[in-house]
């Protein structure tokens, strides 16, 4: 009789003893728990969810939340404190590069070495060597040492073991993030073929990755699941939190308060650029202050669709005659996705008087149906014309911008606005 669920947990726990010096731990043997030494690092706590069968789920969270210490739990590496864990399957995990390998044996007696800890006789792996050798694709370095291995070839040789000896449940954790374009590419293809037949765990920060391979998505912060559900709308309440949200002391989000907007003051949500960013320039204006306003909120986070402002606050230290104001959107790989400037606009701004403030602000009809995840926000202040100027004030990734789509688009980013239509005809 087939297992409805093949993990299920069921007020799942995981506490750590904490000590603030060496001795502690040794009074704390020496004690045998009469008395206490140590403070308590809740990883995971009171954790409950079923996986089923063929399922694809994603854990999500911000650094440090327990994703990778519920995967362990899955696993077996760790074993729980408190609540109770049932897994029905094979279990093979990706959870850190190159776990399980012997840095002295070639990536051949590896390959061998690690489907034997999995369970497949030497007859089985045999059969399987030539498509594991050929989906790692790292030609003669398959009878090197492993310890003369990048991490790219690695996590190449890795992945390929792991998909390759029939596991029943696929645990990955952001072992994806490494390697090539063209490998990862090949990886989420596999990963797609085993999930009609397999089921997968998968702990990711790339939010497009996790909507379009997962059926369902946990979001786990501070140890404690916040959210199970549809991918999409679990995806976009952790965007929020991430540039929205706080964290009570009890480990739950509280819920922030609605942000009413006040017309009567220009610099009303403006706040300083936080420190650690490069700036450059001669500085006769700087940028103070810096705004991301959507729907009537100041906040981070883009919902495509929907208006979206950048602002900011420039303080003039000389007369600039022919001001030029832009910036620049990137996303996580440093490609360019936005930009504009004043002077590509054939906007003339007028001119910026000495020891004055001035309010400027960049406003978007609609944010554009761009991938989820983190775009970084450049600006930049200049004094001339589009092909002669000088840079007063430039400030480099100034500002970060969570967005959050409307539905996943073909490419970077798809218009919320295109219009289609469709007409028969006869010749």
């Amino acid at each position: 009789m087939h297992q409805p669920y093949v993990i299920r947990a069921h007020h799942l726990s995981k506490f750590y003893q904490v000590y603030r010096r060496p001795l502690d731990r040794l009074k704390q043997s020496l004690w045998r728990g009469k008395r206490r030494y140590y403070s308590e690092f809740c990883a995971v706590e009171d954790a409950s969810f079923n996986i089923g069968r063929n399922e694809t789920v994603g854990i999500i969270g911000s650094n440090g939340s327990g994703k990778s210490t519920l995967l362990k739990l899955i696993n077996g590496i760790l074993v729980p404190t408190g609540g109770g864990l049932e897994v029905n399957g094979r279990v093979t995990a990706l959870l850190e590069l190159g776990t399980g390998f012997n840095p002295e044996f070639t990536g051949r007696e590896n390959v061998f070495m690690n489907a034997a800890i999995m369970g497949l006789s030497r007859k089985e792996t045999e059969s399987r060597f030539g498509d594991i050798e050929a989906f790692a694709d790292i030609g003669r370095f398959i009878d090197q040492p492993v310890k003369t291995y990048s991490s790219g070839m690695y996590v190449r040789l890795a992945f390929s073991v792991a998909v390759h000896v029939s596991p029943e449940i696929l645990l990955i954790d952001e072992a994806l993030s490494v390697g090539d374009i063209r490998f990862r590419q090949k990886c989420m293809a596999r990963i797609k073929e085993f999930c009609a037949s397999g089921t997968v765990v998968f702990i990711s920060h790339d939010m497009a990755a996790v909507k379009e391979l997962c059926h369902r998505v946990i979001w786990i912060e501070a140890g404690r699941i916040q959210m199970d559900g549809e991918p999409k709308r679990v995806v976009d309440k952790y965007l929020q939190f991430m540039y929205d949200g706080v964290t009570g002391s009890d480990g739950h989000i509280a819920k922030t308060k609605d942000i009413v907007e006040v017309p009567s003051s220009p610099l009303k949500g403006f706040h300083p650029i936080s420190g650690g960013t490069i700036e450059s320039g001669d500085r006769r204006v700087i940028i103070e202050t810096i705004r991301l306003r959507s729907g009537g909120r100041d906040q981070g986070v883009a919902h495509s669709g929907s208006p979206f402002e950048i602002g900011i606050v420039l303080h003039a230290h000389e007369t600039i005659r022919n001001p030029i104001i832009g910036y620049i959107i990137k996303d996580r790989l440093g490609r360019e996705i936005l930009g504009d400037n004043t002077a590509l606009m054939k906007n003339k701004l007028m001119p910026l008087e000495k020891n004055k403030r001035y309010v400027f602000s960049f406003k978007f009809g609609v944010w554009p149906n761009i991938l989820s995840g983190e775009y970084t926000l450049s600006l930049a202040v200049a004094d001339g014309t589009l092909d002669e100027h000088t840079i007063c004030h430039w400030y480099q990734d100034a500002s970060i911008i969570g967005s959050i789509t409307m539905r996943n688009p073909a490419g970077l980013f798809s218009l919320p606005d295109t219009v289609v239509n469709l007409i028969e005809f006869d010749e």
